[in-house]
C-alpha cells in the first residue's frame, strides 16, 4: 500500500541528519507543522501539512486509511509539488541550495553560508564588492542581522536569484538576491569556539559564539552574542625590510592591530494576524584596535580607534488580496574615535571623533495590476524616506574643526513586469517573454535629485534555458562620510614614488571632499542560464556587462606620474623633489568605461546513484519501518532504518554531495580618464588607480565533498599578471606576477557519525572544522625593470598573515 505522508522527507530535501551507514543510522526528517503525526498507521490519517521537496515544492497532502494489504513489503511515500517561501515573480533561480547542499559545506550559520558562495552571489553590476539582497522566506529584512546568525540547520533551503528581482522588493538592479526558507519549526541552543593561528606565529585569534533560536512558523525569537580579540603583529615579525638608517623601524609599526570586538544581537517575530506578521530586531557592536606607526624623532606612534554601532529595525509584512505589503523602519547610529599619540613634534595628540545618526523607512506594495493576453501585469512600488545627520569634529594640538552635515531624502521607484508571450497553460513558439520597466527619483535636501531608468526582457525559449537583457541609467550621490569625514593625518605611510623610483614615508591626510559632485551610470547586462540536465543540479550562466560612468567618486590611489599631472595640489614635494604628503581625500575622475564576461558551471550531486524510490522529490519509506519515526523537541522527526537494511545504505549515498563550481571573469576593457584632456588610463595595461593593480582573467574554482559526517571544501582563485604605474612608459612600469591562492577547509558532523562509525550520543550536535587559509602560503610578488621588489611592495604589506590555521568546536547544547 502508499500513503502520502504530510512531514518533510529526507533525502533530497535535505532537511534531515542521517546517520545512516552500511550498518546502521537514522534520518531526522524536519517536521513544517506541529499537527503533523510522529507516525503513521494503517488506521491513521495523516493531518493536512505544506513540505518541501527535492523540487523545490510544497506538500499539501491527507494521507486516508486505506484496507491493509497482504504483503508486509508495502512501503509509505512522500511526494511534493511547490514550496513556500518564493520570491515574487517569475524569474527562476539561477540555484538553489537544499538542505543536505547546505550541510556538505560545513558552515555555521547564514553568514558564512553566504561567504562560502560569495563566488556565485557575486555582481559585476554594482558600485563595489556589495553584499546581495537578502530575503527571508520571500519577504524583505529590516538588516542582514536580523538573518546573520540563523544557524544553517535551520534552513530548508537557499535560492540566488538574478539582480531584476531586486526591483520587485524595491532595491535597484545592482545586486544579486539570496532568499533565506526557514524550516517552519526549529529550536536550537549552539555555542561555539575558534582559535587561529599563523603558521609562521606571532599572532593570534580568538572568538566565541553563543546563539540561540526558536521558530514557529512566522514567529521566531533569536539571541546573538560574540566576543573575539587578536593580537598585533609587527613588521619585525615577518622580517621586514626597512629603509636606509632605520633598522629597528620594525619594533614601533604594526602590520595588523591588535583588536577586540564585542556583537549582541536579538530578533523577536509574531503573527499579529492571519495575513501579518511584525518583526523587531536590535544589535550593538563594539570594535577597539591599537597600531603602531613608527617613530616621531625617538618618540612612538601609536593610534588607537574605537568604533560602536547601533541598530534597530522592524518589519511588517501583509496581505490584502492578491496584493503584498512590507513596512520597513530603521535607526541606526555609529560613532568613531580616532586618537594618535602624539600626532605633533611637540608630543601633542591627534583625535577625530565623527556620529552618523540615519532613520529610514520604506513601503513597498507588490501585486497584479491588470490581466493581459500573456498573464497579469504585475506592479511594485516603493515609497520611503530617510534623515541623516554626520558630526565630526578634529582636534590637532591647539587647532581644532568641525563639520556637520544632515541630508534628508524622499524616494519613490515603480517597476512594472508584463508577460508578453507564453503562459503556463499555453505555450507560444519562441517560449516565455516577459518585459520590464522601472524607474526611481530621489530628492535630496543637499543636492539636485537623482533618477534611475531601467528596462529589460526576460525570455526563456526553453524552460532549461533562461536569457535576461537589462539596460539601466542611474544617478547617485556622494555618501555624507565623502563630503565630511574630518581630515585626518596619518604619519609615516610607506609609499613608492614611481617617477622617482624611490620609497618614502609620507604624511597621508584622509577625510571628506564637500566638492565632490554626483555621479552617473550606464549599465548594459547580457545574463544567460543553461540548464541541460532536468535530473542533474549542473547550470551553465554566462553575464556580459557594459558599464560607463561619468564622474565616478574614488578614494585618492597610489603615486603615480599621471595622476599627479592630473592632480598636482594632492601632491607636496620638498624642494629637491622628494615627496612628502599625499592629500588622499576622495575626488571626481571625468568618466571610466568597464566590460566584462563573467561565466560559471556549477553542479551538485550525491556521491553515487540516487538509490531506487528516491528520484523526483519522492521518499519511499518501508511500511515495516514507519514505526521507527520519533519526534525530536525541535520539532523534527528521526527515522532510524533498520541496522544493516538496503535503505541505510541508500540513505548513507543519498544524504553525501559532490559540488564543484567554476567561474572565469575576463575584464574586456577597463579605462579611466582622470581629467578632460589627457589620456585615458588603461588599467589593464599599466595604468593603475590601487595598489594592486587590475587582473585581466580571474578564476576561482570551489569543490567539496560530504559523506558519512566527513567533509571538504577546496577554494582557489587564479588572478593573471598584470603590470602597475606606468601608463606611458614601460621604464616606470611594476610587474605583479599571476597569483594563485587556495583554503582548505576540513570538517566532521559528530551527529553522522565518523566514516559510518556511530560515535555515543553525547557527542551527537558536535562539529569539529579545521580551516586553512592560504594552505600553499602564497605571496603576491611586485618587481620593478631591475627585478627587485620595492620596500612599499613587500609580501608583508600585501599579505601579513600568509598561511593560518583555524581549529573550532561547535556545539548544540
Amino acid at each position: 500500500m502508499k500513503r502520502e505522508v504530510g512531514l518533510m522527507a529526507a533525502l533530497l530535501t535535505g532537511s534531515w541528519t542521517s546517520e545512516a551507514s552500511a550498518g546502521t543510522g537514522h534520518v531526522d526528517v524536519a517536521s513544517p507543522r506541529s499537527s503533523v503525526l510522529a507516525a503513521a498507521s494503517q488506521k491513521q490519517a495523516i493531518e493536512k501539512s505544506k513540505v518541501p521537496t527535492e523540487k523545490g515544492a510544497q506538500v499539501n497532502a491527507t494521507a486516508q486509511p486505506v484496507r491493509a494489504a497482504p504483503s508486509t513489503q508495502d512501503d509509505l511515500v512522500v511526494t511534493g509539488h511547490r514550496q513556500r517561501g518564493s520570491v515574487v515573480g517569475n524569474i527562476r533561480p539561477e540555484r538553489t541550495f537544499r538542505s543536505a547542499d547546505i550541510r556538505a559545506f560545513g558552515v555555521d550559520n547564514v553568514e558564512a553560508l553566504l561567504g562560502a558562495v560569495a563566488s556565485q552571489t557575486a555582481s559585476n553590476r554594482g558600485r563595489g564588492d556589495d553584499a546581495p539582497v537578502t530575503l527571508l522566506n520571500g519577504r524583505r529584512v529590516a538588516n542582514f542581522s536580523e538573518i546573520a546568525r540563523i544557524p544553517a540547520e535551520a534552513i530548508e533551503r537557499m535560492e540566488i536569484l538574478p539582480e531584476e528581482v531586486a526591483l520587485k522588493y524595491g532595491y535597484r538592479a545592482d545586486q544579486k538576491v539570496v532568499n533565506i526558507v526557514t524550516l517552519e519549526r526549529y529550536r536550537s541552543l549552539i555555542a561555539r569556539a575558534a582559535l587561529s593561528v599563523p603558521t609562521r606565529g606571532d599572532r593570534s585569534e580568538g572568538q566565541a559564539d553563543a546563539d540561540f533560536l526558536i521558530i514557529r512558523g512566522d514567529s521566531r525569537v533569536g539571541l546573538g552574542a560574540t566576543y573575539g580579540r587578536s593580537s598585533r603583529l609587527l613588521e619585525r615579525d615577518r622580517g621586514v625590510r626597512q629603509a636606509p638608517g632605520m633598522s629597528d623601524a620594525g619594533r614601533f609599526r604594526t602590520l595588523l592591530p591588535s583588536t577586540e570586538r564585542l556583537s549582541l544581537n536579538g530578533v523577536v517575530g509574531s503573527q499579529m494576524t492571519k495575513d501579518v506578521s511584525a518583526t523587531v530586531n536590535g544589535r550593538y557592536e563594539e570594535n577597539r584596535s591599537t597600531s603602531l606607526l613608527g617613530l616621531s624623532g625617538s618618540t612612538p606612534l601609536k593610534r588607537k580607534d574605537d568604533r560602536s554601532t547601533f541598530h534597530l529595525g522592524t518589519t511588517v509584512n501583509g496581505a490584502v488580496g492578491a496584493w503584498r505589503w512590507n513596512v520597513l523602519a530603521n535607526y541606526d547610529r555609529a560613532a568613531n574615535d580616532t586618537l594618535t599619540l602624539p600626532a605633533l613634534p611637540s608630543g601633542e595628540h591627534q583625535e577625530t571623533r565623527s556620529t552618523d545618526t540615519a532613520g529610514t523607512a520604506d513601503l513597498v506594495l507588490s501585486g497584479p495590476v491588470t490581466s493581459l493576453a500573456a498573464g497579469p501585469l504585475f506592479a511594485s512600488v516603493r515609497a520611503g524616506v530617510r534623515l541623516r545627520d554626520y558630526e565630526a569634529h578634529s582636534h590637532t594640538g591647539s587647532s581644532a574643526t568641525s563639520t556637520a552635515l544632515d541630508r534628508n531624502e524622499a524616494g519613490l521607484q515603480l517597476n512594472l513586469d508584463a508577460p508578453l508571450l507564453g503562459t503556463a497553460a499555453q505555450s507560444s513558439p519562441i517560449g516565455r517573454l516577459g518585459a520590464n520597466a522601472n524607474v526611481a527619483v530621489s530628492a535630496l535636501s543637499d543636492t539636485s535629485a537623482v533618477w534611475t531608468f531601467g528596462t529589460g526582457l526576460n525570455w526563456s525559449p526553453i524552460r532549461a534555458i533562461g536569457i535576461i537583457v537589462s539596460a539601466t541609467s542611474e544617478q547617485g550621490a556622494a555618501t555624507l562620510e565623502q563630503l565630511g569625514a574630518p581630515a585626518l593625518f596619518t604619519p609615516n605611510v610607506r609609499t613608492f614614488d614611481i617617477g622617482r623610483g624611490e620609497v618614502v614615508d609620507i604624511t597621508q591626510v584622509t577625510g571628506g571632499n564637500p566638492l565632490l559632485r554626483n555621479d552617473e551610470r550606464h549599465v548594459l547586462r547580457i545574463g544567460t542560464i543553461v540548464r541541460p540536465l532536468s535530473r542533474t543540479d549542473l547550470t551553465f550562466s554566462f553575464d556580459y556587462v557594459d558599464a560607463h560612468i561619468d564622474r565616478p567618486i574614488s578614494e585618492f590611489p597610489v603615486v603615480t606620474p599621471a595622476l599627479e599631472a592630473a592632480f598636482p595640489d594632492r601632491f607636496t614635494r620638498a624642494p629637491d623633489g622628494r615627496l612628502q604628503r599625499i592629500d588622499a581625500r576622495p575626488v571626481n575622475f571625468a568618466s571610466s568605461q568597464q566590460r566584462q564576461l563573467r561565466s560559471g558551471i556549477n553542479l551538485t550531486k550525491p556521491l553515487g546513484k540516487t538509490p531506487p524510490g528516491m528520484e523526483d522529490g519522492m521518499i519511499r519509506i518501508p511500511a515495516d519501518q514507519t514505526a521507527q519515526m520519533t519526534r525530536n523537541p525541535n520539532g523534527t522527526f528521526t527515522f532510524t532504518p533498520q541496522p544493516g537494511s538496503a535503505f541505510a545504505r541508500n540513505l548513507s549515498t543519498a544524504s553525501s554531495r559532490l559540488f564543484i563550481s567554476l567561474y572565469h571573469n575576463w575584464t574586456l576593457k577597463d579605462v579611466a580618464l582622470l581629467r578632460p584632456g589627457l589620456p585615458a588610463l588603461d588599467l589593464l595595461d599599466g595604468g593603475q588607480l590601487d595598489l594592486a593593480g587590475r587582473r585581466r582573467h580571474e578564476i576561482e574554482l570551489q569543490a567539496g565533498a560530504y559523506k558519512h559526517g566527513l567533509g571538504a571544501r577546496l577554494s582557489a582563485k587564479w588572478q593573471s599578471a598584470t603590470q602597475i604605474g606606468g601608463a606611458t612608459s614601460q621604464a616606470d612600469r611594476l610587474s605583479v606576477a599571476d597569483l594563485t591562492t587556495v583554503d582548505l577547509n576540513l570538517f566532521a558532523n559528530l551527529t553522522d557519525g565518523i566514516g559510518g562509525i556511530q560515535l555515543p550520543r553525547w557527542l551527537r550536535g558536535t562539529r569539529l572544522s579545521l580551516d586553512v587559509k592560504n594552505f600553499l602560503d602564497t605571496h603576491p610578488v611586485v618587481r620593478d625593470r631591475s627585478g627587485d621588489t620595492p620596500l612599499s611592495y613587500q609580501s608583508a604589506y600585501l599579505d601579513p598573515l600568509g598561511r593560518s590555521v583555524t581549529f573550532s568546536l561547535r556545539r548544540s547544547l
